[in-house]
């Protein structure tokens, strides 16, 4: 494509568009980069392409404009393309609330769809709230979280989030909750502060939330499923709800389906988004148990009805989208390349860890690999980004952390270039 018309399309970007978590006036200096087309792990630009080292904030597990899931959007929008949800029901949705059924922790029986992962969260936090009215136990509306954690952009995600660098400006919309230490960084400490809140306030307290195995904006903190397992043994010990945001760790990412079956247990809630349609249509679901479920099952005249919904409720397209994806993983032996990359994920940060002085804490779980980066210099890590741009690679470092976040698809011979290309980038950056 000619210059010219590539410069005045990027103008016409910045012209109408406000990009995501970004400073627009940074743009001046350091345009977008402007992606025509996409495929398997990599992104192409007119002049230029990347590998989706993030895959595209945590979504993409099979790669980009997969065929088989192509091909199911293709075939749906032929024939039904959207419906609303309240009256109606189409069977996209019904295949897919099957099979979510099926392979999500045994006793997650129901199904309750929305658009996207805060979204889905904020449906949990609503429900549990609203299960303890319908119960008769009014008293029981704080929610419990632990610091470091994050779960979404909206007014109750954000109440229950300890990352003040996504929230702290809203502070004033946000409801009251109970923050526990970030267990990351001590996880017996972090239970025996939750024992102790739910040994006191049980009564007042509807539910914990939690980032099960990864706390990714945080800074992709790891937690051990033992820490998961004793979390879900304290919340039934004191009848108290146990939200699991999986919606950046379902579907493969950690090494298992899902995180919670590291620990073999089974939330009250369980969020999901993001790979759920690998990441190609907007979608998310709620999952719960048939207790909670049965709790809102009532005449009419009782008032227990749930009054929350989205216009994409359960989106024709998104649930054939999703139909393909799980499809597609199922009939793929992903748990063998995961580990695979995991391995080499491994080995490959403590090699960076060990040969740069700036490196430290490298952690891996599942195709997630991260290192933490101590750089001088004024926006070192903003910097830092760009450097990476120039070799190919997607980095957006959250804080002092550097990280990647692989789709499950990555080869060892990619694997090869990224770490190559990431020490070219890591010199370049200490040598300014």
């Amino acid at each position: 494509m000619d210059l010219k018309i590539q410069t005045n399309q990027i103008l016409d970007d910045l012209a109408v568009n406000w990009h995501p978590f970004m400073q627009m006036k940074d743009f001046e200096t350091y345009p977008p980069k402007r992606i025509i087309r996409a495929k398997g792990l990599k992104l192409f630009s007119e002049d230029s392409w990347y590998y989706d080292t993030i895959s595209s904030w945590w979504c993409n597990i099979l790669g980009h404009c997969h065929p088989k899931i192509t091909k199911a959007l293709q075939e749906q929008i032929e024939t039904l393309d959207h419906i609303m949800f309240g009256n109606f029901t189409h069977d996209p949705a019904i295949e897919l609330s099957k099979k979510l059924v099926t392979i999500t922790p045994k006793g997650l029986d129901r199904v309750y769809y929305s658009d996207n992962g805060s979204t889905s969260f904020e449906v949990a936090l609503k429900m549990s709230l609203h299960y303890w009215v319908n119960m008769g136990q009014k008293n029981k509306s704080k929610i419990v979280f632990f610091n470091g954690s994050y779960h979404g952009d909206t007014i109750g995600a954000m109440s229950v989030s300890g990352v003040s660098q996504y929230n702290q400006m809203f502070r004033p919309l946000m409801f009251d909750s109970v923050q526990i230490p970030d267990p990351s960084m001590d996880e017996a400490h972090a239970l025996e502060q939750l024992e102790v809140t739910l040994h006191q306030y049980s009564e007042e307290i509807a539910a914990v939330v939690i980032e099960p195995l990864l706390m990714g904006a945080g800074g992709m903190k790891i937690t051990s499923p033992d820490f998961l397992k004793n979390v879900r043994y304290l919340t039934r010990k004191h009848h108290v709800h146990l939200i699991s945001d999986e919606v950046a760790t379902g579907f493969g990412r950690t090494g298992h389906l899902f995180a919670s079956n590291a620990a073999n247990v089974t939330p009250d809630f369980m969020c999901l988004s993001k790979a759920l349609t690998n990441g190609q249509l907007p979608l998310a679901v709620t999952m719960l148990t048939d207790e909670i479920y049965r709790a809102f099952y009532a005449d009419f005249e009782e008032g227990k009805t749930f009054y929350h919904g989205h216009t994409f409720t359960a989106n024709t397209l998104g649930c054939a989208v999703a139909n393909a994806t799980l499809t597609t993983l199922d009939e793929w032996d992903w748990k063998r390349n995961v580990d695979a990359i995991h391995q080499r994920l491994d080995v490959e940060l403590n090699q960076l860890n060990d040969q740069f002085y700036c490196l430290s804490n490298p952690r891996t779980i599942g195709t997630v690999g991260a290192i933490d980066i101590d750089l001088s210099g004024h926006r070192a890590m903003f910097k830092l980004t760009q450097i990476g741009f120039e070799h190919h690679l997607t980095i957006r470092p959250l804080g002092n952390t550097l990280y990647l976040y692989l789709p499950l698809i990555t080869s060892q011979d990619e694997l090869n270039d990224i770490f190559n290309q990431l020490s070219n980038i890591i010199t370049k950056a200490i040598n300014g």
